[in-house]
């Protein structure tokens, strides 16, 4: 198990340039804007694209067929990407954290936890639905299924608070009655059983998958 989460790691040293110009450029645009919750949320969602990278470099070099003729079974093939999405959010709420000092230095608000949680819980949700694709019809296929989840997320929300305007109950007088932590209690057992479901669906597939 260590052994694939390191291999992750590895393939993700390979792309840190990318990822780090452009968290270089946001990082500045968002001292500018004095305010940071963009950048973490654009963190938050490029993590979704950094697990498709390293299953894209998996399927590139046929790595899971081959590793699986080692001490390593299915379960724990499929269980090290659920270890890596957490990581990756784990790291995304480190930096957020850090961030919170630059409000000393003139930021507003380095960010707020209620739309990290909401925007975790999105990035959870879209993977969540698009791993299991992944597992049984490749990552290019199933790209198409997680950019089709990030516009379902997107177009649930809207049409929620469209109907939450038009039945005369605002998002404010939501969170007054239910509370910050409320909500995003609720988002965070949302984001957790779409975790566990797809886990076991993902396995599901990946046992069933001629490699």
């Amino acid at each position: 198990m260590k052994g694939l989460i390191l291999k992750d790691l590895y393939v993700l040293k390979s792309l840190g340039k990318q990822f780090g110009l452009a968290f270089c450029f946001l990082f500045l645009w968002s001292i500018m804007m004095k305010s940071f919750s963009f950048l973490i949320i654009y963190c938050v969602i490029m993590c979704g694209s950094i697990v498709m990278s390293t299953m894209s470099y998996d399927e590139s070099v046929s790595f899971n067929r081959f590793v699986l003729t080692a001490p390593v079974n299915i379960k724990m093939l499929v269980w090290a990407k659920y270890v890596l999405i957490l990581l990756l959010l784990l790291a995304t709420l480190v930096v957020g954290a850090l961030l919170n000092i630059f409000h000393l230095f003139g930021a507003e608000q380095a960010f707020e936890w209620g739309g990290i949680t909401v925007a975790a819980a999105i990035f959870m949700v879209t993977n969540a639905i698009s791993l299991p694709f992944m597992f049984k019809f490749g990552v290019e296929k199933a790209r198409y299924v997680y950019i089709l989840c990030m516009l379902l997320v997107g177009g649930i929300m809207v049409g929620t608070e469209y109907l939450a305007q038009k039945s005369g109950i605002s998002f404010l007088q939501l969170e007054e009655r239910l509370s910050e932590g409320g909500i995003n209690i609720i988002f965070i057992v949302i984001a957790a059983a779409s975790m566990v479901i797809s886990y076991f669906a993902s396995v599901k597939v990946a046992s069933k998958k001629e490699w």
